[in-house]
Order: structure tokens, then sequence, then C-alpha cells
């Protein structure tokens, strides 16, 4: 009976990285690989695993694995500056947002709408709610506006504390083991009174870790693209081309934050954005689907 373990030593002799058929496997996962909430987005992704360095993407046929530098959990710093540049985040959440989009339009038959786990109402809503972020957050970084940073950010803190502690409060009514989430609550709501006090320090220390991870990264990356030339699996040009963004972006935060801050927002409002016209557009095309399937309901009867 195959093992996950039997295709991974490829990863280890220079292979980028390893695809499996699920169908391949008889074996299941071990307790062994850890769901990771977050990652890099990727197309066709809907879930992702971590075992050490080995991380894994599952399709709804496939287990891709490929092996990171460093564990997140044993060094997560030198993780998020060698695997996972905020460069390289933006440009494949970017780019799996686009082929998501382009391979929606060419299958928006049937099993579109039998996987809906949605609402067209209720898509239609988020969509207005995420195009309404973005079109706030837009502005904000059009009118160099602090109000992300002074209140926004710390408004959204404070709203996580309060569910945090409501929850503890729930669950000792119940008498259910509540300490600690009502201690956490507590310190979220402080916290986030604090960030709306002391905004402008915060933003220092973003600035801060912003500058350490796009030098980190810039380094890290144009050094191996000048080693490594033709090896690098993501291509020559793209590699560079990563390193050589990461390296203008740090050095933004070091000759003109405000610049840096008003393009890192207005990415976060492009994102946000492009999510919401998808859920707007979704939401409408089920709309539609739902009709025509009554009329045709109708005529039969």
């Amino acid at each position: 009976m195959p093992d996950i373990y039997e295709f991974l030593p490829a990863l280890h002799q220079g292979v980028w990285e390893v695809v499996i058929p699920k169908d391949l496997l008889t074996v299941p996962l071990g307790p062994e690989w850890k769901f990771s909430p977050i990652n890099v987005p990727s197309h066709e992704t809907i879930a992702s695993y971590r075992n050490g360095q080995y991380h894994m993407h599952v399709t709804n046929d496939e287990y891709r694995i490929h092996l990171d530098r460093y564990d997140p959990e044993k060094n997560p710093f030198l993780h998020l500056i060698d695997d996972a540049p905020l460069v390289l985040m933006i440009y494949e959440t970017l780019e799996t947002l686009y082929i998501t989009a382009r391979d929606a339009k060419k299958n928006p038959g049937p099993d579109f709408i039998q996987d809906q786990r949605l609402t067209w109402k209720f898509r239609i809503i988020l969509g207005i709610g995420l195009l309404t972020t973005a079109g706030i957050l837009g502005l904000i970084a059009l009118e160099q506006n602090t109000v992300l940073f002074s209140t926004l950010l710390p408004a959204i803190v404070f709203i996580g504390g309060i569910l945090v502690l409501m929850n503890g409060l729930i669950m000792q009514r119940r008498n259910e083991y509540s300490r600690n989430d009502i201690m956490n609550g507590l310190l979220i709501i402080v916290g986030a009174v604090l960030m709306s006090l002391l905004w402008v320090f915060y933003l220092a220390i973003i600035l801060l870790i912003l500058a350490i991870w796009f030098f980190g990264s810039a380094v890290v990356t144009i050094k191996r693209v000048l080693r490594d030339k033709t090896k690098i699996p993501q291509g020559f040009w793209l590699s560079m081309g990563m390193g050589l963004g990461s390296l203008a972006f740090g050095g933004l935060t070091i000759i003109a934050p405000d610049i840096l801050l008003e393009i890192l927002v207005g990415i976060l409002a492009a994102i946000v954005g492009i999510i919401g016209f998808g859920f707007f557009m979704d939401g409408y095309g089920l709309r539609n689907a739902e009709h025509l399937m009554r009329e045709h309901h109708q005529i039969q009867r």
C-alpha cells in the first residue's frame, strides 16, 4: 500500500513539488500532518497541511507537496523572509484571483449551481459589503488618511475582543471553563484602546517589521537567484523581480513610508474589491439561474 512518504524523497533531490493523485494513496495521512490555516493563496487549494518543512496543498484530486526551507513552527521569522515574502504573497494572491475568475467563466453550468454553499442573496450582500470596504480602503489610500490605523484597525480588534469576552461569559453561564476567554477578551479590548491612543507607535512598529521583512526577503531571494540562476523553480526573471520588488518596498519603508502604506492599502483595496466583485457576480448569476429553473419548472407543470 503506497504511503505518502514514498513520494517525498524526490523533494530532497532537487524536485520543487511532488504531485500525488489522491486515489493513488491507500494509507491516510498521519497525525503529524497538521492543518495550516494561513498560507499563500494558490489555485484549486481546498486545504493545507504542514509536517515540519513539508507543506502540502490539497486539491479535489491531488496532494501537492513542496519543501519549505524553514519550519514555520521552529523558525517563523525566517520562514516569512525566505519561504513567504510579502511580494510573493501579493503576486500569488492576485494570480489566484485571476485564474479562479477565468476558470469560473469557463464552467458556469449546473456543477457551479450544485456546489453552491451560500445563497445568492448572501453572496450579493457579501459582495456589496466587500466592494464597500474596498472603496473605503481605496479612499484612505488616495487621501493619505490615517483613519485606518487610528480608528478602523483598533475598532476591528476591539470588536474581536468583545466577541471573545462574550463567548467566555456565555461559557461561564453554562458552567464551562471560560477564564481564558474572559481574560483574553479583556486583554484584547485593552490592546485595542491602546492601539487607538498610541496608533503612531504601533504603526512605527509595523513599518519596522515590514522593513526587516522586505530587506530580508530581498537579500535572500537575490542571493539565491544569482547563485542558482536556472535552477530556481519560479524562474530567473520572476524571482529576480520579486527580489528587486522586495528591495524597492524596503527602501520605501525608510525613504517614503507614507507612499508605501498607500501602495499596500491600495493593493489590499484591489484584492478585497476583486473578491467582492466575484461574490456579487456569483450571486447575480445564481439568482438568474434560480429564476430560469423556476420558469422551467412552471412550464413543465
